[in-house]
């Protein structure tokens, strides 16, 4: 506490410039300061192959040791207040946020929203927010090209082959696109890459966006990514190609739009028939989220005769192991006709 007070107290006589420490803290650097440029994103471009260490990112000539934490909430009186609405252009010396000794990102990032207080980047929704409770109503600018605020669809011909919603026996909470492999993917809105990961099970190699306006992207089953963790990227850069990773049965695009960590219908915000935006804002109102009421009801497979476990797995696209955690049976278990069989 010492420290920071010192810190503060020192620079503020020296001039100096904000930035986001490893610590979770606002604190001032010298004008002088420049960001760290990454040379690799720490995952291998063109393998479906997991690395041991994703979190391994070095500094091109600048090896930094990694000692704390992974993810920070930060005190609002520790960081300096920026409008809701802010234009890029207008702080020309950013501040820079350094998170794990490893990567710096403008403190605008962590500041322009309530819950970009909070930054993970190994982990879709670290914030631990429920829409459910969601009570109030928040006005989102997504298009104002007078203050360069632009957007873009995440492919140029989006074809739907699965929709926001109930899908077999799980939520849907995104949608599918048909892709070719290779085909370019964009960022729908500004902003920074706050996560870049890989599911062999699941998502395949996917990327997570946090957007200037308030909400997050994602983008799985890539084939390639282009964008290395807290890299800027402007709405329309091509941020991977489309793929068929992780748990793929032909190539698509899974794209998902999200305000802290709860999905919303992207049918809300775009038109994918005329691959149009809707309005220039986007407000979040409880109904927004009212599908979550439906999203995490239990659901239920009634045994019939001739069921097997590999069977009522295959159908609502759970797996074996999961089907006997939720329902604590063994592989070898008997199903008894009438019995309940848990599916999600």
């Amino acid at each position: 506490m010492y420290k920071l007070i010192l810190i503060a107290f020192i620079s503020l006589f020296a001039g100096q410039l904000p930035y986001f420490s490893a610590q979770g803290n606002c604190v001032r650097e010298p004008l002088a300061f420049l960001p760290l440029v990454m040379n690799d994103s720490g995952y291998p471009p063109d393998t479906d192959r997991k690395p041991k260490n994703k979190r391994n990112i070095r500094i091109k000539d600048q090896p930094v040791k990694t000692t704390v934490k992974k993810s920070y909430a930060l005190d609002p009186v520790d960081v300096p207040e920026y409008p809701t609405e802010f234009r890029m252009e207008k702080y020309a010396l950013p501040a820079y946020l350094g998170l794990e000794g490893e990567y710096k990102i403008d403190c605008l990032w962590v500041n322009s929203h309530p819950y970009f207080s909070i930054w993970e980047n190994n982990k879709l929704n670290p914030y631990g927010f429920n829409g459910e409770h969601f009570a109030d109503t928040i006005q989102l600018i997504l298009f104002n090209s007078k203050d360069s605020i632009l957007w873009h669809s995440p492919l140029d011909i989006t074809t739907i082959t699965s929709d926001f919603g109930l899908r077999r026996a799980s939520w849907h909470y995104g949608i599918d696109f048909r892709v070719r492999i290779g085909t370019p993917v964009y960022a729908v809105f500004d902003g920074i890459v706050r996560v870049i990961g890989y599911e062999r099970r699941g998502f395949g190699r996917f990327l997570v966006i946090r957007h200037t306006n308030g909400l997050e992207s994602v983008y799985a089953h890539l084939s390639r990514t282009f964008f290395t963790l807290g890299q800027e990227v402007k709405s329309g850069e091509v941020i991977g190609y489309g793929g068929n990773t992780g748990r793929s049965t032909a190539p698509h695009l899974h794209f998902e739009l999200r305000y802290a960590g709860n999905a919303i219908n992207p049918n809300l915000v775009f038109d994918f028939d005329s691959n149009q935006i809707r309005e220039r804002e986007f407000r979040i109102k409880p109904d927004v989220f009212a599908y979550l009421a439906e999203a995490n009801k239990i659901r239920y497979h009634k045994v019939r005769r001739g069921d097997t476990l590999s069977g009522i797995g295959y159908r609502y696209g759970v797996s074996i192991n999961k089907l006997c955690q939720l329902n604590g049976i063994r592989r070898s278990s008997i199903l008894n006709i009438g019995q309940r069989i848990r599916i999600n």
